[in-house]
């Protein structure tokens, strides 16, 4: 079932220069999805359209097939959340137990509430260390961490997160997957841009390219792999496990390792 429809969709900050040009796409419910495509493609864009930022200029969007007018957009924050790719976009309280209160309080949660969720967040991110600090004076992996824990709180039925791997560490960036699993066990709908191309192969259910503000199709992240016409297009590059692969592998090409852990296992028996 889809959980947005984007129908011939255009937008533009001028109207000689389209960000989005006549896209059409759908992201289905329950789905892990990638959005990917180079800088400048309309990734962004787009996530802003996802919750009510940005208002199309042109076509219609749907949220569980109702058209987003001015009265659904207007509560699509109860039900969508956002992680920012920079996090000093979105911290706006001078306490981190504050900073990650304030979505559920602006959802009539209740204070007592308000602080089990604070509660439950921090720990799950292991920043109970931070609840007292100031955001601003925080380094970017743990600005990043609080704002994710800060959406986290809203319990929003879909997570999005703009480039959610970006400047992290390798231990933030392990977190930040656990995190991105634990909601896909939840049963959330959980959507990222991203250009991390071996993210995309270990994690995503569906990757839709952007290029230039069209869409170039929804593909499995296998499948899209497989087209080289596509990733030349969009100016993507082969993930690193994908291309050694590639130079090695002499079987079936939809049975080849895109995953590490795959790579890892086909790698140990040949040896």
């Amino acid at each position: 079932m889809d959980i947005f429809r984007f129908n011939s969709v255009s937008y533009g900050y001028t109207k000689d220069k389209p960000i989005l040009r006549d896209i059409s796409f759908s992201i289905r419910e329950g789905r892990k999805t990638a959005i990917v495509g180079a800088n400048g493609a309309g990734k962004s864009t787009i996530l802003f359209h996802l919750n009510g930022l940005y208002t199309q200029q042109q076509g219609d969007i749907f949220f569980h097939d109702q058209k987003l007018d001015k009265k659904v957009r207007k509560e699509l924050f109860r039900h969508v959340g956002i992680v920012f790719q920079d996090p000093d976009d979105q911290l706006i309280s001078l306490t981190v137990s504050d900073d990650i209160a304030f979505g559920p309080l602006q959802m009539d949660v209740t204070a007592e509430e308000a602080q089990k969720r604070v509660e439950k967040y921090i720990k799950l991110l292991g920043i109970e260390h931070l609840l007292t600090d100031n955001p601003s004076e925080l380094s970017y992996g743990q600005k990043k961490h609080v704002t994710v824990a800060g959406v986290l709180a809203m319990e929003s039925d879909v997570f999005i997160l703009d480039e959610p791997m970006a400047f992290l560490d390798p231990y933030g960036k392990e977190r930040m997957a656990s995190i991105l699993q634990l909601l896909q066990d939840q049963g959330k709908t959980v959507i990222v841009t991203t250009h991390d191309m071996q993210f995309v192969a270990e994690w995503a259910d569906d990757v839709i390219v952007i290029h230039q503000g069209q869409c170039l199709g929804t593909f499995q992240a296998r499948e899209l792999f497989g087209r080289h016409d596509i990733m030349k297009q969009a100016n993507l590059t082969l993930p690193p496990i994908v291309e050694l692969m590639t130079a090695i592998w002499t079987g079936n090409k939809e049975d080849m390792p895109i995953r590490v852990e795959e790579a890892k296992r086909w790698l140990t028996k040949k040896i």
